[in-house]
């Protein structure tokens, strides 16, 4: 199931960067940025992967996001309570020993595109997109990963690492149509 919110992200992904270049233009697909966000706890939380950027004829860059509906899932084990997008995965985690630098490992080997942990995916660089800096919300920490062209391992290892402190997941904002 999880797959499925993973393919239908890539297919608009590579449709609309497909549907640029068949037009002549020049477009580049999953180019990292670092924003300038100097509060932020980590590096990490200052990289963003941009779905397509466009050079415009006239110099000019545009960025291209990718943003698909939520699909509800379920998946054995896993405490989802709202429809997933791939694009866009919520994590609302107990806050007593949240395992903040163990995630931070983790968003470096799986946003670097030199070096992607399973290589290319689907015509894709495999890298995730970004980790929001998890905050506390009422009583759990949440953060968000956009899974990017990640394989599903980099979810499954983000579920791992999270162990028994994962308390849900889904696609919250996307879902309220806050995106």
């Amino acid at each position: 199931m999880l797959e499925q919110a993973r393919s239908h992200y890539l297919n608009e992904l590579n449709s609309a960067l497909s549907a640029l270049l068949s037009d002549g233009r020049s477009a580049y697909a999953e180019i990292c940025l670092e924003i300038e966000r100097p509060e932020a706890r980590n590096e990490l939380y200052r990289l963003y992967v941009v779905d397509i950027v466009e050079r415009l004829p006239d110099g000019e860059t545009k960025m291209v996001e990718i943003n698909v509906e939520p699909r509800s899932l379920q998946i054995a084990g896993l405490p989802i309570d709202a429809p997933i997008a791939w694009n866009g995965v919520e994590f609302r985690c107990n806050p007593l020993d949240f395992p903040e630098e163990a995630l931070v490992s983790w968003g470096r080997r799986w946003i670097k595109d030199d070096s992607p942990p399973f290589g290319p995916q689907d015509n894709l660089t495999g890298i995730i997109h970004s980790v929001t800096e998890p905050s506390l919300n009422r009583s759990y920490m949440e953060f968000s990963v956009d899974f990017g062209s990640a394989p599903i391992e980099a979810f499954d290892e983000l579920v791992a690492l999270l162990g028994s402190g994962l308390r849900s997941l889904g696609s919250y904002s996307l879902a309220s149509g806050a995106a």
